[in-house]
């Protein structure tokens, strides 16, 4: 049986995450020399949300990337930066930054702990959805968390038709809709696509390797008791590239309807 992961694993996981988001960063730049040091901390990796100084949840609508303290932080990380950025790899680098960000990482770790925003909208299962906009009256776009931690959501084989099967009749009886669509690292995942009709796969985008902050990417590093995926991240560390990069996907119901039948009778 899983067990919950413990205060002093999580406190672990954000050490980790972090550093493999500095080690990241610096790689990135190296690559990418055009692009300002403040950009890649900003927008490719996820730091502030898991910073002291963050006064909101694990995601919070907005962000004050003008508050001095947060600017501080990132004024000597850019500092550490330009002093190894001519280094041979990023040791240097990804350690020194490492000690500015930790007493904001161990001051917030209790408070991220057992903060459950991340999980908020999910009503059905580990599957919720946004309602459709104006460009796609009859599509929503799904986002997929694990609800069930510590156990994996590909653990039962019912449990992900399940919750797509509610996702379709919440979204049509709520708004009509007759498709949906995401954007995932679960889209260059096997077990996952398995789940999907032959259109979804039909209409994969190619791979997304504009690399940014947020889990359609990271998610990834995480495992189903949200520690950190060691063995995934020593992948990306030796390759530069992304085990799973995300793609972009969409079906129509009646299609992923049709497939989940299938899926239910060869069970």
């Amino acid at each position: 049986m899983s067990i919950p992961k413990t205060l002093d694993e999580h406190r672990a996981y954000l050490h980790d995450i972090v550093r493999l988001k500095l080690w990241f960063a610096w790689r990135w730049l190296r690559e990418h020399p055009e692009e300002p040091f403040e950009q890649a901390l900003r927008e490719r990796v996820d730091l502030y949300r898991k910073l002291e100084i963050n006064p909101g949840g694990i995601n919070p609508v907005e962000i004050n990337w003008d508050d001095p303290r947060w600017l501080e932080l990132e004024a000597r990380a850019r500092e550490a930066y330009l002093a190894h950025q001519e280094d041979e790899n990023s040791a240097a680098f990804e350690e020194e930054a490492f000690q500015i960000f930790r007493p904001q990482l161990d001051a917030r770790a209790p408070r991220d702990f057992a903060c459950l925003s991340r999980l908020e909208g999910y009503d059905y299962g580990s599957i919720r959805f946004d309602p459709p906009g104006k460009e796609r009256p009859k599509r929503v776009f799904i986002h997929i968390a694990n609800v069930i931690a510590p156990r994996s959501i590909f653990e039962d084989q019912a449990y992900l038709p399940d919750c797509l099967q509610e996702v379709m009749r919440q979204a049509e009886e709520g708004y009509g809709a007759e498709e949906l669509e995401t954007s995932t690292w679960l889209n260059s995942v096997p077990a996952w696509l398995a789940l999907f009709p032959r259109e979804w796969q039909e209409h994969l985008s190619p791979p997304n390797l504009d690399i940014l902050w947020h889990y359609g990417f990271w998610g990834q590093f995480i495992t189903a008791r949200g520690t950190f995926q060691a063995k995934r991240a020593q992948q990306f560390r030796e390759s530069g590239v992304l085990p799973y990069s995300p793609r972009w996907s969409w079906c129509t119901f009646d299609a992923l309807k049709a497939h989940l039948d299938t899926l239910s009778v060869s069970a």
